[in-house]
């Protein structure tokens, strides 16, 4: 009697140690998508309250606008690692996030004027002007702060969903036009008044410091 009690002593502290270990597995993948493009992220559980998060965002899609009455074609490019804080407040599935995004951020635009084009106060042909090229190049480092949802951790499965609301910092974008291809390219005219008009583009985009986030995934924890 006394070793059949004893063997389900044991089996009972086998499955309490069990249960013990799922609780604690604390190593977990994730992809997703959003605003920042698809994301793919390792994740690390501290304690019930505290995570780290690091990964991967790719961005990069075709832009199509007018600036300053020129109709410009480029593409946007903010494809960056990433690393965040995230805790938990409530030791729940609920998170303040924390971190930044980093690396080269750019917005290359491309204008090939196809009939006269005022550039700064003058007016150009479009074989004096050639191409205008503009380069809009973002902070290396941008910040970042949010909150929202994550299962990850919480429960016994393997699978969990998160949810992750908030703002890339990315201050005002610094831009540089030039002009190549033309026969005015190198003339000091077309030169001052391309630094007119890429004062005007800087004025443009001087407000745009700060990129919203909305990100949804699922994740496997080991």
């Amino acid at each position: 009697m006394k070793r059949i009690q004893t063997l389900a002593v044991l089996l009972a502290g086998a499955g309490a140690a069990g249960a013990a270990h799922a609780e604690d597995r604390g190593l977990a993948v994730s992809a997703g998508l959003g605003t920042t493009g698809g994301i793919v992220e390792a994740q690390a559980q501290i304690t019930p309250f505290v995570q780290l998060r690091g990964g991967f965002n790719y961005l990069s899609y075709g832009v199509d606008d007018t600036y300053d009455d020129i109709a410009y074609t480029g593409d946007l490019d903010l494809s960056t690692p990433a690393a965040f804080l995230d805790v938990r407040p409530f030791a729940n599935s609920f998170i303040l996030t924390g971190g930044a995004y980093f690396g080269d951020k750019e917005l290359n635009l491309n204008a090939r004027p196809t009939t006269n084009v005022e550039i700064g106060n003058q007016t150009f042909t479009p074989a004096q002007v050639g191409s205008l090229d503009a380069v809009a190049t973002l902070e290396d480092v941008a910040p970042f702060l949010g909150l929202g949802f994550d299962t990850t951790f919480q429960g016994t499965g393997n699978f969990g969903f998160k949810l992750i609301v908030g703002a890339m910092f990315t201050g005002s974008p610094s831009v540089n036009l030039t002009s190549t291809g033309g026969t005015l390219s190198n003339d000091p005219t077309l030169q001052a008044e391309i630094a007119r008009e890429e004062t005007r583009l800087q004025d443009e985009v001087n407000d745009y410091e700060v990129y919203p986030v909305i990100q949804a995934g699922l994740t496997f924890r080991f």
